[in-house]
């Protein structure tokens, strides 16, 4: 569906999020998209957050009705701006 679907590229594909590290690194695409992986996404993709803290991960699952974007960026912040780092936290619905 991705490969055929207009402006989109798909770069690869991969077992395990581990195992696309090689080719992330390499190719640093604009999004990833995960399917597949368990109830706690932070636990499934934290090392892919951690190695690829500006990448936005895309959890789908094609069962549901809803994607999941998921991303890990660092802030920084003395410790007299952390009211400042938490106020511009984006709103949760």
């Amino acid at each position: 569906m991705l490969a055929r679907a207009g402006g989109v590229s798909v770069i690869g594909a991969s077992a395990t999020p581990e195992a696309a590290f090689p080719l992330l690194a390499r190719v640093c695409p604009d999004a990833v998209i995960v399917a597949g992986i368990g109830d706690d996404p932070a636990q499934d993709l934290g090392h892919l957050l951690a190695a690829f803290p500006d990448l936005p991960v895309i959890r789908a699952d094609l069962n549901a009705d809803s994607v999941q974007v998921i991303t890990s960026q660092r802030v920084s912040a003395r410790p007299s701006d952390l009211l400042a780092a938490i106020a511009a936290l984006p709103k949760r619905s």
